[in-house]
């Protein structure tokens, strides 16, 4: 449903994003590649509700054990784990009696821990300590995964986590679900905790601010506590000092008459929580904290996620301990909220602290609604189309009277609804800002809005005070009376008023409703009051255009998603090795006066080193699609300028769209500053002077009279055709000549002009009525209607001048003192036959040329600006309209990410679309065949059949097509290095004495060798060994020397069935192997933990044991024994019965006596 009258021209762009029945094959395909090409199955994953829980660590989550135990950890058996895998495995054992391990790639069902070998994986439930990879759909930005530690609560119901991570995962405690997933390899364990924990994501990269700060109740506090006259005894602080990381200060005041015991201030409690030689600065607030200690400050913008915030200089002092302090000062900032107490009332909405204050706040807010209720009505009668109210003449109260006329037409026109919503806005600030006048101090509501933790002022104001003025964004079927009653309904649906005449055929019934609402949620609304405030709330919902950010997410990671940074400091796309940028960082002693980035920044720009093979494409797009998402709380409007869409066409305007409207910009020359709004008449000029004006759209009467012969002129007929031309619309002058040369060639009517003479009389305006003015009466002898459709003025291929006010914070340079400037923006019509038309336009202002600064002035479309000056200027056009873009979302971006889109549209020279089309003429710009990503893209049967057709070849180089065919990822962790040999040798520093080198690293080596003991990985070959080795292999590790000092703790652990369990798998090693032939790494292990119960190990073992072999003892012959091979290659044999025999010593004194006396009787010790 469209407007009857004019239309703004967002009209257009949100009409273009209506949505359209999509190809069910394409649809299809789509759907097809997404499921089974792209999708990954999992097992090892939940989805849970999540709650707050204070008492939590940042860094953790917590899991229901219900939850945990059904999701298990893929964990190899060593004997660094065995007791715990053990214990794990007969808590299995007692409840199923059996567990399956994977041995050697497959399943095994294990029913005794003796049959668990090492090297067997082992399926663990979930514990205390274990990593998990959180995020909350949709994660459209980096910090949306996190990685945190499982923490293991005895509940049911939900998950929980700290309220403070509320802030990178978007997300709050209404309602919101999390998704987990429990990584199952050692390298994604690695990666998470060594990538993105929590601990590793302080900075956010999308703006280069601290990613966590206090929130909600934490953040209120701080401001209450910071509060000048907040003092704490003794007992308070002793209680809360309890959770302080650091020293405690001395009292501000130790002696009063009215204080019976020392006295802290509140700015010393916030203080505690700081770190010595911490010092910072906010000097708008005047915060100033030296030492670690806050001696003043006001307010909390300072607490918030603003610039150059405490916790960002915070994360820069002690980046290791920021979680730590949060964490701390949420404890206590908590603990003294509850002690001092927070509620909020219904009372609290009063906002007075009593009656009479609170009747006088009313008083103000219905005048105030007067008053802007005449603004409304001045600002409609200024626009043009209503300027016929001020012309005609008449009593003052006529203005009065058409109250409801005025109400009427404002619904049905986008431009006056426009004008009205500005002029209430402007006056309804005061309205607003009577919240600070009238409410008391200790109001609830007022001191979470002052701390910035909760609500909006604007939402405090609709519920205390009035909703002010309720407007739809989108047109309606139907429209609302001036006064919001049943009974003014009731009478506008009986009556009709004023819809009888415009029941014309070619104008559809559509309006834009508007109304005030006079009372407040507090004071209760009427049925209509309350239709109209829930109808209006539904249509600014953003259901239409809610999946327009992820489209534009999708495209920018199928555009920049392999674009990653390469060791030499380039930027470079894993298709093809294509360089898009030289340097990713931008340095200030790299830059010149001239360097466009310069220009736009204000200097230097301070980026992080970008590591080799960091996914920065990935990085740049999830930041600018995360600004998408956040836009559209700023809903689609008919009235104003959607962010969202203007974002979008940013993006897209790359495209080359054919017979389509263009729009170039006009800025004034800064000569006209030297007159008295010179500005204003220059724009008005150019208007005049550019803009079409069909003879059907001044004309406001057409009469056929009949007109006798009169003197000698010849007539050749006596009916004449008069043109009444409304003196408003037809301004500009006029003459039967101009609508002569205007006529379209073979159209134009016979014409015979009378002289032009002005007429006061009255005439009809269509059918509205009669009304008095002044107006030139052109009479004519017609014979040819196409006379209607001649231009009396301006061009044919301009179709609107429209002169519009730009800030001066964006581009204006010009014009100091002021807030902005005027400049006009042309719509010319795409059917045109010349397709240059930014040089049609010059043509066309040759005789306005001095009043038109032509360094400025611009197509908006990037691949005309480009044809007009250049892909160089059309960089830093393309560059600076994203900033605007961005800006105009309320997020900011570092500019490493907004250059890095600009280069990765423009990387072959020629700016192309966001979209499929435009991505695959730029792979085929760069000579890259990528079929299988395309089709990912948009399309897949199409491209498929395509890319067979002409024979193409992918070699999926990028991590999309490398995580769909199971390969590594060629960025990130998987990146490609390359180990380049410099061909220096090794350069001594200062001179070195060899001998002693080499002596240091003997003595090192040995020490070494004491301190490194072999570990044992492998099961041995009879399970009573293999049972030895699980129970007691630690004892190699820690480094015995004197085994007599361990001796209590080894009989605790030891028995003497486990010497003889021992003893015998060291002789079934012994005769396993032919004579000099080496054991493998198994039995080398058994071997070393045997030998260091040798009563002379460090004699035999030298500077250590290299292997062990099987040998001949050298004094009896044919008897077998074991000989130790040194680093140094010297050897030396050993007895095995001398290290059990070592062992029994330790542990069954009793049995050694008699082990010795039937082994080692006649044999040297």
């Amino acid at each position: 449903m469209q407007l009857c009258s004019d239309k703004s021209s967002n009209n257009d762009l949100a009409s273009a994003q209506q949505k359209k029945i999509a190809d069910p094959s394409t649809s299809f395909g789509l759907r097809w590649i997404k499921d089974v090409v792209l999708g990954k199955r999992s097992d090892h994953c939940f989805r849970m509700v999540v709650v707050g829980d204070p008492c939590l660590k940042i860094s953790e989550i917590g899991i229901p054990c219900h939850i945990a135990e059904r999701l298990t950890v893929s964990e190899r058996l060593n004997r660094w784990n065995f007791d715990k895998l053990s214990d794990c495995c007969g808590l299995h054992f007692f409840e199923k009696g059996e567990v399956y391990v994977r041995r050697k790639g497959g399943l095994v069902r294990v029913r005794r821990i003796t049959e668990l070998q090492i090297g067997d994986t082992i399926y663990r439930p979930l514990s205390d300590g274990d990593i998990v990879l959180i995020n909350r759909p949709p994660s459209i930005h980096l910090h949306s995964v996190i990685a945190l530690s499982v923490k293991v609560f005895p509940v049911t119901s939900a998950l929980s986590i700290n309220p403070l991570c509320c802030s990178p995962l978007r997300g709050d405690f209404d309602g919101d679900c999390l998704h987990g997933y429990v990584p199952q390899s050692i390298d994604a364990r690695v990666e998470l905790s060594e990538q993105i924990a929590l601990d590793k994501q302080l900075i956010n990269g999308q703006n280069g601010r601290n990613l966590l700060s206090l929130s909600q109740d934490s953040l209120t506090a701080a401001h209450l506590v910071m509060e000048d006259g907040v003092f704490l005894n003794l007992f308070q602080m002793q209680q809360l000092q309890m959770c302080c990381p650091y020293q405690h200060l001395l009292p501000a005041i130790v002696k009063s008459p009215s204080l019976n015991s020392l006295v802290w201030t509140g700015k010393q409690l916030f203080s505690m929580l700081l770190p010595q030689g911490f010092d910072y600065e906010f000097p708008s607030n005047g915060v100033l904290v030296s030492n670690g200690e806050l001696l003043s400050s006001e307010g909390s913008f300072w607490l918030r996620d603003n610039n150059n915030n405490l916790f960002q200089s915070l994360v820069k002092h002690c980046r290791g301990e920021i979680l730590d302090f949060l964490f701390a000062a949420q404890e206590v900032l908590c603990e003294w909220l509850s002690i001092q107490g927070l509620s909020v009332s219904l009372s609290d909405l009063y906002l007075t602290s009593d009656s009479y204050a609170r009747k006088n706040m009313m008083d103000e807010i219905f005048f105030g609604l007067q008053e802007a209720e005449q603004m409304c009505n001045f600002k409609q009668l200024m626009v043009d189309s209503c300027r016929d109210f001020l012309v005609e003449g008449g009593e003052e109260n006529a203005v009065v009277l058409d109250v409801e006329r005025l109400c009427y037409e404002k619904q049905k026109s986008a431009a006056l609804s426009q004008a009205s919503v500005d002029a209430f806005k402007y006056v309804f600030r005061d309205i607003q800002n009577l919240v600070y006048k009238y409410a008391s101090k200790d109001n609830s509501l007022m001191v979470m809005f002052k701390a910035g933790s909760k609500g909006n002022l604007l939402k405090l104001v609709q519920h205390s005070m009035c909703l002010g003025l309720q407007h739809s964004l989108v047109p309606l079927s139907f429209r609302v009376p001036h006064q919001l009653s049943c009974a003014a309904w009731n009478n506008q649906r009986a009556h009709g008023t004023f819809q009888k005449d415009d029941d014309t055929p070619g104008c559809a019934k559509s309006f834009i409703p508007s109304a005030v609402v006079e009372n407040s949620f507090l004071s209760g609304l009427n049925p209509l009051e309350c239709f109209v405030h829930s109808v209006i709330s539904r249509d600014s919902s953003f259901s239409d255009n809610a999946d327009l950010p992820g489209t534009l997410n999708r495209r920018l990671m199928f555009l920049m998603r392999d674009l990653y940074t390469a060791y030499d400091g380039t930027v470079r796309n894993a298709y093809g090795n294509q360089v898009i940028q030289f340097s990713y960082n931008i340095n200030e002693d790299t830059q010149t006066a001239n360097n466009s980035t310069h220009d736009l920044f204000g200097g230097s720009v301070d980026a992080c080193d970008a590591i080799g093979g960091q996914p920065v494409g990935s990085l740049s797009a999830s930041a600018i699609s995360e600004a998408a998402y956040s836009a559209l709380d700023q809903p689609i409007s008919l009235l104003e300028t959607s962010p969202l869409l203007n974002l979008k066409n940013v993006l897209e305007c790359g495209s080359k769209k054919r017979n389509t409207d263009k729009t170039l910009s006009i800025f004034l020359s800064k000569n006209l500053a030297r007159r008295m709004y010179g500005f204003e008449y220059g724009a008005l000029e150019v208007k005049n002077h550019l803009q079409r004006l069909i003879f059907s759209d001044i004309v406001s009467t057409v009469m056929i009279i009949f007109s006798p012969q009169t003197g000698s002129k010849t007539q050749f007929s006596p009916w004449v055709c008069h043109f009444h031309i409304c003196k408003v619309q037809g301004s500009t002058p006029l003459g039967c000549n101009q609508f002569l040369g205007a006529t379209p060639p073979g159209e134009k009517p016979a014409i015979y002009p009378d002289p032009c003479r002005e007429t006061s009389e009255g005439a009809v305006h269509g059918s509205r009525g009669i009304s008095r003015g002044r107006f030139r009466c052109l009479k004519v002898n017609i014979q040819s209607s196409a006379f209607s459709r001649s231009i009396s003025a301006g061009f044919p291929e301009i179709k609107k001048v429209d002169i519009l006010w730009n800030d001066r914070s964006k581009v204006s340079r010009y014009h100091h003192g002021s807030s902005g400037e005027l400049y006009l923006r042309v719509f010319m019509s795409g059917d045109s036959i010349r397709t240059n038309l930014w040089s049609l336009l010059k043509n066309y202002c040759i005789q306005i040329m001095d009043m038109i600064d032509w360094s400025r002035s611009h197509p908006d479309n990037i691949h005309d600006f480009c044809v007009a000056y250049g892909i160089d200027a059309g960089w830093k056009y393309f560059l600076n309209s994203l900033e605007f873009a961005i800006s105009d979302t309320g997020k900011s971006i570092l500019p490493q990410h907004l250059l890095l889109v600009t280069d990765s549209l423009s990387a072959t020279g020629e700016f192309v679309g966001l979209n499929a089309s435009g991505i695959a003429r730029q792979r085929e710009h760069a000579s890259v065949s990528s079929p299988f990503m395309q089709a990912c893209l948009s399309n897949p049967g199409a491209c498929f059949i395509k890319a067979a057709k002409a024979g193409a070849v992918d070699d999926l180089k990028g991590n999309l097509d490398a995580l769909a065919w199971g390969k590594v990822p060629s960025t990130g962790t998987g990146g490609h290095f390359d180990i380049i040999y410099s061909g220096k040798g090794l350069e001594l520093a200062k001179p070195v004495d060899v001998y002693n080198m080499l002596g240091s690293h003997i003595i090192s080596d040995k020490q070494n060798v004491k301190i490194e003991k072999p570990l044992v990985f492998n099961r041995l070959s009879d399970k009573s060994g293999s049972q030895f080795i699980y129970k007691y292999g630690d004892l190699a590790t820690k480094g015995l020397k004197k085994l007599e000092s361990i001796s209590k703790s080894l009989r605790s652990r030891l028995t003497s069935n486990d010497i003889q369990n021992l003893s015998h798998s060291l002789k079934g090693i012994l005769h396993k192997y032919p004579i000099n032939h080496r054991l493998d790494e198994k039995d080398k292990s058994t071997l070393l933990m045997a030998l260091y119960f040798h009563p002379r190990r460090d004699e035999k073992i030298g500077s250590g044991a290299q292997e062990i072999k099987v040998c001949c003892h050298p004094k009896y012959q044919n008897t077998r024994c074991f000989e130790v091979v040194r680093m140094d290659g010297t050897t030396e044999d050993f007895s095995y019965h001398k290290c059990v025999l070592g062992a029994l010593e330790i542990i069954d004194p009793r049995r050694a006596k008699s082990y010795e006396s039937k082994w080692l009787q006649h044999r040297n010790v």
